[in-house]
C-alpha cells in the first residue's frame, strides 16, 4: 500500500471505504500503521493527526476491521 501511497490517498479523499479482514494477531495494527504513514505523507500532517483522521473515518463507517484468531 505504501508503494502506491498517492493512489491510496486519492481514493481515501474521494470517499473510498476501507475493509480490513484477516488474522487478529498483528495484521490490523500493521494495516492501520501503513494507512497512518500514507495519510501523514500524502496529507502533509503529523502521524498523530493522520491517526485521528483515520479514527474519524472509522466513526463515519468508512474504515472497518474484521479480525479473528
Amino acid at each position: 500500500m505504501e508503494e502506491e501511497s498517492q493512489r491510496v490517498w486519492s481514493l481515501l479523499t474521494a470517499g473510498a471505504a476501507v475493509y480490513v479482514a484477516g488474522s487478529s494477531t498483528k495484521m490490523p495494527a500493521d494495516v492501520l500503521s501503513s494507512f497512518g504513514k500514507i495519510v501523514s505523507k500524502e496529507g502533509g500532517v503529523p502521524k498523530e493527526s493522520a491517526l485521528r483522521w483515520l479514527s474519524m473515518l472509522e466513526k463515519a463507517g468508512k474504515y472497518h476491521v474484521e479480525a479473528w484468531s
